[in-house]
Formats: C-alpha cells, structure tokens, sequence
C-alpha cells in the first residue's frame, strides 16, 4: 500500500481519502464529538456555541476536511521547498494515520482547527532564509502567532518556536526579533483597546493562557504507552534516515528541518505544562512529526520496513478508535 503514496499523481489524492475514512472508519457507527474547554481560547467557544448542535453528517465531513486538506498542504508545502529528495505523497499519507492513533484525536478539537495556521506558520518560516524583504515576512510570522493564542491558548509555545527560527535562518538583527515580537502582541493591542473601549478590560484574564504542571487524564495507561511507544519507534526510524540523509542537503533545507525537529520537541509538552490542556492538543505535534516519519517510508530500499509500518499504524487506529481493547 505505501507505494501508492510514493509517486506524485492526482489518483493519489483519491487514496490519501480512503485513507481517511479507513482509519476513522469508526465514524460509521461512532459520531464525531466535538470537545472543546471554554477557558482555552476563542475556538472552544465557537465550537461549543455553533458546531456542537451540527448534523453528525456534517461533524464527520468537517473532521475528514480538517485532516485532508491539512494533510495536503503540508505535502505541497515539502513538495515546493524540496525538502524530499524525491515527490511523494508520503508525508500527507502519515498525517492522516498519525490522526487515528489516539481516540481523542478523532473528536472535533480547537486544536485539529488550529493546524492549518501550524502548517501556515512553517510555511512563512522557511521563507525567511532568501527573503528580500524579511520585515514583512516576521511581521507575519508574528501576527499568526499571536492570532493563534487567542485561538487556542496552548498554541503560545509557538512563540520560542518563532525566535529559535529567525536565530536558525537569518543573521542576528535585533530590529527583526523587535519586528516578530511586534507582530506577536498586536492581536492582543487590538484586543485590549476594544475591551478598554466597551468597559470590559478585566476580562482580559480568560484571553491569557494558564501554565502549570498538568497530568492528562488517561484512561488505559497500558495502551497510551504502547502508542506512545510505537510512534517513537517509527519516529526514531524516520530520523534515522534523515540524519543519513542530512549532510547532502542544501544549507537552507537543512536548517528547515531544524527548525521543524524544534517545533517538535517544543509542542510535546503541551499536555503537561498548559492547565487545560488534555492528550487532545498532542495533535498539534503530528505537523512536524509527519514529514519526519515519512523519512522511514521514502528512504529504505526494500519495502519491508515501511510496510511494516504502515500496517501497524493502520491496526493501532483500528484498535484504539473501535476501542478493540477496553
């Protein structure tokens, strides 16, 4: 099956959505919920006032969006800045399988709506190493950074995200470290000033996200750490091939993968750091972990490995979102 995903062709696209509905095929019998804490930012607030009361139709149609059309743009994004060495479909392939992993990733979250800005945010990241005009760029870096908080409170580790890749792709200028932390503060300028104006400046404290030490409710430990352990397995096999692999790449696609291993280990924290956060805001991490794992797919001559990998992901989602073992 993961040859289907190794070449670049439009039938590929029908694939990756039969991929989808496979790996959720749960949805058939098991809606979709939508699971959304009022204190963690705007989102959770319009799901719980609008989405929550959608048809079950339209809840598995708005789950299936949100994972594919993500997933594809994180591929075309690789794809333009040729950070495989060959066109694939590959990295689409193991968002969507990373997606079924974990039952609460299959509930419609403020945190599956805030990937599409992830992958926009690493969009306008590797941008910045050739950029004429990188004021603009960090400007905008910034801007969805701070658009993201007010979104999605956990989403604020975005911000060591943003400064280690200006240090990482572009010469130290503190004028553009001030340029980023401008585009940073000013949703919350807009905020302040419109909440000042109509007499409601202490509210201000449910728009600020909460941090303390946090241990994520989980209900079968043995099976969370099975998971947990698998995709470490398969991620440490896909930077394996990429550090292999490193050395012949250009100096601006290396340092794109750096900054994408960066945003990795800075996001994993999350369940255990934000006060709201659960094993849900983990899908966060399947932005920068999926290209990496896709590098254990793509790179090994035999198809032996990535078979293996492919089917084990496969039967992991099957188990857990069936919830084949109690």
């Amino acid at each position: 099956m993961v040859i289907l995903f190794k070449d670049r062709s439009p039938a590929t696209i029908f694939w990756l959505i039969v991929l989808s509905i496979v790996v959720h095929s749960h949805f058939f019998v098991d809606t979709p919920i939508v699971y959304a804490k009022n204190d963690d930012g705007l989102l959770s607030t319009f799901l719980n006032n609008y989405v929550v009361q959608l048809a079950p139709s339209i809840l598995v149609f708005i789950y299936h969006a949100f994972i594919i059309l993500p997933a594809l743009r994180l591929n075309h994004l690789f794809t333009d800045h040729r950070m495989f060495s060959k066109v694939n479909y590959l990295p689409a392939m193991v968002y969507i399988l990373l997606s079924g992993v974990f039952k609460e990733w299959s509930a419609v979250t403020p945190a599956l709506i805030i990937n599409p800005i992830l992958i926009w945010f690493f969009a306008k990241t590797v941008r910045l190493y050739n950029s004429p005009n990188p004021k603009t760029l960090l400007f905008d870096i910034g801007l969805l950074t701070g658009i993201s908080i007010l979104l999605y409170h956990p989403s604020a580790l975005l911000i060591p995200v943003a400064f280690f890749a200006v240090m990482v792709l572009r010469p130290f200028i503190i004028a553009e470290f001030v340029v980023l932390l401008m585009g940073v503060v000013f949703p919350f300028y807009l905020l302040v000033s419109y909440l000042y104006l109509t007499d409601n400046l202490l509210s201000i404290k449910k728009y600020i996200p909460l941090w303390q030490f946090n241990l994520p409710d989980i209900q079968n430990k043995i099976m969370f750490f099975i998971t947990v352990g698998l995709i470490i397995i398969i991620l440490l096999i896909g930077l394996f091939y990429w550090q292999q692999e490193k050395r012949r790449l250009l100096i601006q696609v290396r340092k794109n993968w750096v900054v994408l291993l960066a945003m990795l280990f800075v996001l994993l924290p999350i369940p255990f750091i934000n006060k709201n956060a659960g094993i849900e805001s983990l899908i966060l991490c399947i932005v920068p972990a999926s290209p990496l794992i896709a590098k254990g797919f793509l790179t090994p001559k035999r198809n032996t490995i990535p078979a293996l990998l492919f089917w084990g992901l496969i039967c992991l989602a099957i188990v857990k979102n069936w919830q084949l073992i109690k």
